[in-house]
């Protein structure tokens, strides 16, 4: 189907999701989430066994590698069993992983393979999930439920390491709570097995195939998506230095850092939820400058914080504001651009994918080298300079719009 064709046939989909479709599938993106933010306990898990923290550094290592590498191939994957089924299977591999830290006090070496399939079942996931989305409503539609899905992966995640310290306080093991996530991966590829026997019946668009090739991901670089594409990579960046070192920066201002977690979490997961039937008919590129300057407010606030705790609850709800809603609009904003200029929608997505885990992934290493020869301000003054270099980028983006009409 030629791109024009392409745009017509979208415009003739509906503008909603049936509840028999985006329930199951917003429910199962709540329970494969939760199994992922599960490995943020995992160092607390395998000291408790005991082994070294160091262990657990290369089980989490092994799975960043895992998710980068197995980014690049998702699509192929999906070409092969089709986008529904491979996200089914992939929360199946998630309950391997969870399985494999379970019984990784026994066996040690299956944390490893834990953290391997971690990887893999969590890259696909995250990155053919927002194709669903994409070719079963109207352009105009898309941001809502794109919101909505990042909204239900938010919830997982925040809510996995506070249900794990309830079931380990009320059973004494961390047995007790990877095998609960694995039941819940479980259960979370049944509803996602319900959601896609709906949406086999469903109206849809066809898309070409999915799968990352280096011509398709040029052609992303080339058109106007690049630029959301290169801010979520950049605020991806802020994001993971300000989670990465947040002990260290709570601890040099008398702070927990868990204020910080729940604050973010709480105030994230609510807005994306709020806003999304409304945040589509805003034009994006004026939410995206907002949620910069937001962005910058709270990292401004979290700078000139001296040992306040009212300060530090507001400058990570500003925070929140502003990034929370980020990735969101970013997703949006490049959707909407391919679908107008004719990229490949699948590409553009997971490109757009790509560079955020790139981001997140990537800086923590670079943040490490400022703290060590620096500070923790001046992180936090590096990461305003990011955020205001992503202004820059969205401003291009404006005047580059602006010549084309």
């Amino acid at each position: 189907m030629s791109a024009a064709a392409n745009i017509i046939a979208a415009e003739k989909l509906p503008d909603e999701v049936p509840l028999e479709i985006s329930i199951p599938f917003m429910l199962g993106s709540i329970n494969v989430a939760a199994s992922y933010g599960a490995s943020f306990f995992l160092v607390d898990a395998l000291r408790s066994a005991p082994q070294s923290a160091s262990i657990a550094g290369t089980v989490i290592s092994t799975g960043t590698v895992a998710t980068i590498l197995c980014s690049l191939v998702a699509g192929r994957i999906a070409d092969l069993f089709g986008v529904m089924r491979t996200i089914t299977l992939a929360a199946a591999v998630m309950a391997i992983a969870m399985i494999c830290f379970a019984a990784a006090p026994a066996f040690m070496f299956l944390a490893y393979l834990g953290g391997l399939s971690l990887g893999i079942g969590w890259s696909i996931f995250y990155m053919l999930a927002p194709l669903q989305i994409l070719e079963r409503v109207r352009p105009a539609a898309r941001v809502k439920y794109l919101t909505l899905l990042s909204g239900s992966q938010m919830l997982g995640i925040g809510l996995a390491v506070p249900l794990a310290r309830t079931v380990v306080e009320i059973f004494g093991s961390y047995i007790a709570a990877y095998s609960l996530f694995a039941a819940a991966c479980l259960v979370g590829a049944m509803l996602l097995e319900l959601a896609g026997r709906a949406l086999a019946q469903a109206p849809q668009i066809k898309m070409a195939a999915v799968r990352l090739t280096f011509e398709g991901v040029r052609e992303a670089f080339k058109s106007n998506t690049r630029y959301p594409i290169v801010m979520i990579g950049i605020g991806a960046c802020v994001f993971s230095g300000l989670s990465t070192f947040q002990t260290l920066y709570a601890s040099s201002r008398g702070q927990s850092a868990d204020t910080f977690f729940l604050v973010f979490t709480l105030t994230a997961v609510f807005l994306r939820f709020a806003v999304a039937p409304v945040i589509g008919k805003v034009r994006l590129e004026w939410v995206a400058a907002f949620l910069v300057v937001c962005t910058m407010a709270g990292l401004f606030l979290l700078l000139m914080n001296a040992r306040s705790v009212e300060i530090y609850i507001l400058g990570t709800a500003i925070f929140a504001l502003g990034y929370g809603l980020s990735y969101s609009t970013l997703n949006g904003m490049v959707v909407l651009i391919a679908g107008m200029d004719g990229t490949s929608l699948a590409v553009a997505s997971q490109v757009f994918t790509l560079s955020y885990f790139v981001g997140l992934f990537g800086f923590p290493y670079i943040g490490g080298q400022i703290v060590s020869a620096h500070s923790i301000d001046d992180l936090l003054t590096s990461m305003m300079m990011l955020v205001g270099s992503n202004g820059i980028v969205l401003a291009i983006q404006v005047l580059s719009t602006r010549r084309e009409r």
